[in-house]
C-alpha cells in the first residue's frame, strides 16, 4: 500500500466514498405523488429581505406565507436551524450582487431540517429524512462554473430563514445520527469551503502546518478538519481571549496580529513556515501570509475581495515557489464527502451563540459585531 492510502486523509477519503455508496444503497424507493401535501399549504413563518438597499434592519421583515406542494424532483423540508455567514451581511442589505436576485427573497444559505413531503416520483429521499443541502444548487460535481450563481440558495433563490423550504432533491445530503443539527446547519458554506480548500485544492498531508486567519466559521472548520487529518494549525486574531479558546479547541500555535504587527514573521518564527494558508481576508493580509509560508506552500483565497490592479508586494511568491488559487464554496459531492468525514471523525462545530427564530435581527446584529468565535445559529424551535 502506498503512503498516500496510508495517510489519515487517504483513509478518510476511502471511508467517505464507501459511506456515500452505502447511504445511496440504503435509501428506500418511494413511488407516487407528493406526500403530506397538506403540510406544504399550511401558513409558515419566514424572514424576507426586500425594499431598496439599506441596512439589515430596514430590509429584513417577518412575514407569513404559503408554499405550494413540492413538484417533481423537489422536497419540502421543515427547518430546524440555520446559520449566518459573512456573505449574508452583504446579501441582506442588498449588496453582493453576483447573480440575479428576486425583489423579495428569504436569506441564509446554511440550514438543516427534516423532509416532510416529496414531489412525484422522488426516490432519493423520503419523508422523515434529516437533510442539509449545498447552496450552489446546480453544482453537483466537477469543475467550478460561474453559471452556478444563477441558482444560489439564500441569494438568487429562497434560503433557510423560514419554517419550511422547498429544494431540489439533487442538492440534498442525508445526515447520519452522528451529525447533530447545530453542526449540520453550518456544513454547506463554512464547512464545505474549508474542505474544498484543504483537501480538494491544497491536498493537505498529515504533519503539514495550516495557517487559518481569524476565528470565524471557515477558520473554525479549518481547524477541526486539519487537526482530524493530522496537521498542525496556526490561528491569528486580535483577541488573546479568542486565541486561548482556539488553543482549547486544538490550535497548535496562535498569534495576536495586533501585538505582532509583522505577524507573518512571527508565524514563521513559531512554525518554521506553513504549508497551507486559508486566506480569508485578502489584499490586507496577503503579504503577511506569504511571509509566513514555507517553500512550496499553497495559498487558497477564500471568499476574499478581488485583488486590486496594483498587486501586493507578494514577498517570496517566486523565491519560495508559492501557489495561490481562489475558490467559491464547493460542490454537492464535496458536501457528501464532508458529511461522511464529520460523522466518521465525530467532529462538531463551534457555535458561539444561538438565537430563537423570532430574534433573527438580534442574531444578525451579533454577527455584524464581529466578536463571535465560530458560528452564529438561528433555531426554529427553542433548544
Amino acid at each position: 500500500m502506498n503512503d498516500k492510502s496510508e495517510s489519515p486523509v487517504g483513509v478518510t477519503r476511502r471511508n467517505l466514498l464507501m459511506g456515500a455508496a452505502a447511504t445511496a444503497a440504503a435509501v428506500p424507493s418511494l413511488a407516487g405523488a407528493a406526500r403530506d401535501a397538506a403540510n406544504a399549504t399550511a401558513p409558515t413563518r419566514a424572514w424576507e429581505a426586500s425594499g431598496p438597499p439599506g441596512s439589515i434592519a430596514s430590509r429584513l421583515h417577518r412575514v407569513e406565507r404559503r408554499l405550494p406542494p413540492p413538484g417533481p424532483g423537489q422536497a419540502l423540508i421543515a427547518v430546524h436551524a440555520s446559520a449566518i455567514n459573512a456573505r449574508d451581511l452583504g446579501i441582506v442589505p442588498g449588496g453582493f450582487t453576483v447573480g440575479t436576485r428576486p425583489e423579495r427573497f428569504v436569506p441564509l444559505s446554511d440550514g438543516v431540517g427534516t423532509v416532510v413531503a416529496v414531489g412525484p416520483e422522488v426516490t432519493a429521499v423520503k419523508v422523515g429524512d434529516r437533510v442539509t443541502a449545498n447552496h450552489f444548487v446546480t453544482w453537483l460535481d466537477g469543475r467550478w462554473d460561474p453559471a452556478v450563481y444563477a441558482v444560489d440558495t439564500g441569494n438568487t433563490r429562497d434560503g433557510w430563514l423560514a419554517d419550511r423550504i422547498i429544494l431540489p432533491v439533487t442538492c440534498l445530503a442525508r445526515l447520519p445520527d452522528d451529525v447533530d443539527d447545530l453542526t449540520a446547519c453550518t456544513l454547506p458554506v463554512a464547512g464545505v469551503t474549508a474542505w474544498h480548500a484543504l483537501f480538494e485544492i491544497a491536498h493537505l498531508r498529515p504533519g503539514e502546518t495550516v495557517l487559518s486567519l481569524g476565528t470565524g466559521g471557515v477558520s473554525s472548520w479549518g481547524l477541526a478538519l486539519a487537526r482530524a487529518a493530522g496537521a498542525r494549525v496556526v490561528i491569528t486574531s486580535s483577541s488573546d481571549e479568542k486565541l486561548e479558546r482556539m488553543r482549547t479547541l486544538g490550535a497548535n500555535f496562535t498569534v495576536n496580529y495586533r501585538s505582532h504587527s509583522d505577524w507573518g514573521a512571527e508565524v514563521m518564527r513559531q512554525t518554521g513556515g506553513v504549508d497551507v494558508v486559508l486566506e480569508n481576508v485578502g489584499r490586507e493580509t496577503l503579504d503577511q501570509s506569504m511571509t509566513a509560508c514555507a517553500p512550496g506552500a499553497r495559498i487558497v483565497m477564500v471568499g476574499t475581495a478581488p485583488l486590486p490592479a496594483q498587486l501586493p508586494k507578494m514577498p517570496g511568491f517566486y523565491t519560495k515557489n508559492l501557489s495561490m488559487k481562489a475558490i467559491s464554496n464547493g460542490s454537492h459531492r464535496m458536501l457528501l464527502d464532508l458529511v461522511a468525514s464529520v460523522a466518521a471523525n465525530r467532529l462538531s462545530v463551534v457555535v458561539d451563540k444561538t438565537f430563537d427564530f423570532e430574534a433573527a435581527l438580534d442574531a444578525f446584529a451579533f454577527m455584524r459585531g464581529g466578536e463571535h468565535i465560530g458560528k452564529v445559529v438561528i433555531r426554529n424551535t427553542p433548544a
